[in-house]
């Protein structure tokens, strides 16, 4: 749709601006954890060893499992790491209070591409039993009760991340679960009752995973983002560097070690499967021109970004630069990050890339990226041109709010239905002794909320927006949705070896809304690569159906829009994956819409 549809003026954006706003109380956001039943707590395994798989955390997702019409909640986890003791390569010997180590070799630079060549596994140690990952039933209004084994999905891997889709679309949300190691889809046979498919393991170490119809063929591929060539056995010893013997060893002091840094280890490439529409995968990695061995990804979206009618990808790496995949049409990609002006910052830097998020923050009918980074970095707004991205982080004020956080899970929402998409930010350090390393930042954090102007520029307003952003919390998963049923948009956090968090917006119901579910009758029935053009007053708006983005997380897939004053939509255009569209008009505001191709608005 995009670049296809009309604009509007600056005039009306003005108007809209000056003359539909509505007064309603402050939004607050508060911690609903308790109230809602929730009492996960995300094992990491963490015993003293300061294994990377450590600081990862682990994802969770907002979805409608039970097809009962409210959000359910499910969690990834580890398990206890201890007993799994192996020695650090790198250590030559040991003194009181210093570890001396060997200088770090270069990765080689004829790395393979398969990414069968690197396979990991990782099991407990006999006698310990992982509770494994969980599931929480709404039972409505925004009240949750733990399924057993969590209907089937338990799964006993060592948990990273999770995506949602109806792979298989029969009506039902399916599951993905990252691992480090094997991973597992858990198709829906109803009810949430969930059974474990075989062939789409990618047993690396996995992390974020998108679903995606890659060649229009109505079935949803599966993209899994791979990080690094990290095992047990080739964990090293790092942190604050104290001087250098003449044999060259490093000397590291025993108070100041942490986690190593990924530019100790080399990448992994990434995974495509193929869809073949009876409900198994194909590996089509490499004949798709993805699997690049230089990779260190955390997050992924898929969109269409050229608009030529075939969704691409963008991939958030880790400290190399970032990947931009374009659809060839032909089950090829080039990737394009360059080029496009979204591989490295303004300064031409590549960055911590963690979360990733896309959404139309300027209103001009095209899709920005937003990917949060390190502290000492600033997260990165790049601004769509059209034909190429802008680093505007500065300008959009987000860039020094930042510096000294480490985000990770992040989402474009319009938390107080102004209709502009303003951004939240999950941080939360990995290094549990950055305070000594940093001084000045700190290893629990704070989130951030940023309120959009309409243009692309953001205040920090969580001083102001509720005791939740008092916390400070070792977070990295985040996902949104309406999980109380009310009309506004709450949030799920995951945090690093604690509790899992319910964040319940105050007041972001005090202005009109609509959320609004596509079924396709004519693609993936999920239709994810919709996309909808909102039309209220002066006042234009645009969202995409899709799975991916934010941090190891699935937020729902149901579009929310806030309306401000107005009472009804005007014009609400859907364009379906199969590129038909249809308009709906002179719709009332504040209810959910069921929207089914070819068949109009539906009883939800």
């Amino acid at each position: 749709m995009g670049r296809q549809v009309q604009r509007l003026t600056a005039i009306l954006a003005l108007g809209w601006s000056m003359g539909c706003q509505s007064e309603s109380p402050p939004v607050r956001f508060t911690d609903a954890t308790d109230q809602a039943g929730l009492s996960f707590v995300h094992e990491n395994g963490a015993a003293g060893q300061y294994f990377l798989i450590e600081t990862m955390g682990a994802g969770g997702a907002l979805a409608d499992f039970d097809e009962d019409g409210d959000l359910d909640i499910y969690l990834v986890n580890g398990f206890d790491l201890r007993g799994l003791d192996a020695p650090p390569i790198n250590l030559a010997h040991r003194e009181d209070d210093l570890y001396w180590v060997a200088p770090s070799a270069p990765s080689a630079e004829d790395r393979s591409a398969d990414p069968a060549d690197y396979a990991v596994a990782l099991a407990p140690v006999a006698g310990v039993e992982p509770r494994g990952n969980a599931l929480y039933r709404n039972e409505g209004p925004g009240t949750f009760v733990e399924v057993p084994n969590a209907g089937g999905a338990a799964d006993l891997g060592y948990g990273m991340g999770v995506a949602v889709a109806d792979a298989d679309n029969d009506g039902d949300q399916d599951l993905y679960v990252t691992n480090y190691g094997p991973n597992a889809l858990y198709h829906n046979r109803g009810d949430a009752v969930f059974t474990r498919s075989r062939g789409v393991e990618a047993p690396q170490w996995s992390t974020s995973a998108a679903f995606f119809d890659r060649d229009n063929d109505g079935a949803l591929d599966l993209y899994v983002v791979n990080y690094l060539d990290f095992t047990l056995a080739t964990n090293k010893i790092c942190g604050g560097f104290i001087r250098t013997d003449d044999a060259g060893l490093r000397a590291i002091g025993k108070d100041t070690r942490s986690y190593c840094a990924p530019s100790e280890y080399g990448g992994v490439p990434d995974v495509l499967y193929h869809n073949e529409g009876d409900g198994t995968f194909a590996d089509v990695s490499i004949a798709a021109g993805i699997a690049n061995p230089n990779g260190k990804g955390l997050g992924v979206v898929a969109w269409d970004w050229n608009e030529d009618g075939y969704q691409d990808l963008y991939v958030a790496n880790d400290g190399v630069a970032n990947f931009l995949y374009q659809n060839a049409g032909d089950g090829t990609f080039r990737e394009i990050a360059l080029q496009a002006g979204v591989a490295y910052n303004v300064r031409g830097q590549a960055e911590a890339g963690m979360g990733v998020d896309l959404g139309d923050c300027d209103r001009d009918g095209d899709w920005d990226l937003f990917v949060t980074n390190f502290s000492r970095e600033t997260n990165t707004l790049y601004r769509n041109e059209g034909t190429y991205f802008k680093d505007v982080t500065a300008m959009s004020g987000l860039g020094r709010p930042s510096w000294l956080y480490l985000g990770f899970g992040t989402a474009f929402f319009d938390y107080d239905h102004d209709g502009d998409q303003d951004l939240y930010v999950a941080n939360g350090h990995v290094l549990d002794r950055v305070h000594i390393l940093q001084p000045g930042v700190r290893y629990a954090q704070e989130h951030q909320l940023f309120r959009n102007d309409g243009s692309c520029r953001f205040a920090d307003v969580a001083d102001s927006a509720g005791s939740w952003f008092a916390q400070k919390q070792i977070s990295r998963g985040l996902a949104g949705g309406d999980w109380d049923g009310d009309g506004d948009l709450d949030l799920l956090v995951t945090n690093c070896g604690g509790p899992a968090k319910l964040a319940r917006n105050h007041n972001g119901n005090g202005r009109n809304w609509i959320s609004i579910k596509l079924v396709a009758t004519a693609a993936n029935r999920d239709a994810v690569g919709a996309e909808v053009q909102l039309v209220t007053g002066s006042l234009e708006q645009r969202r995409l159906v899709r799975s991916g983005s934010s941090y190891l997380s699935a937020g729902d897939r149901r579009l929310h829009f806030g309306l401000g004053g107005h009472e009804r939509i005007d014009l609400l255009k859907v364009q379906w994956p199969d590129g038909t569209i249809e308009g709906f008009r002179d719709l009332p505001a504040d209810q959910n819409l069921l929207i089914e191709q070819g068949r109009g608005v539906q009883d939800e």
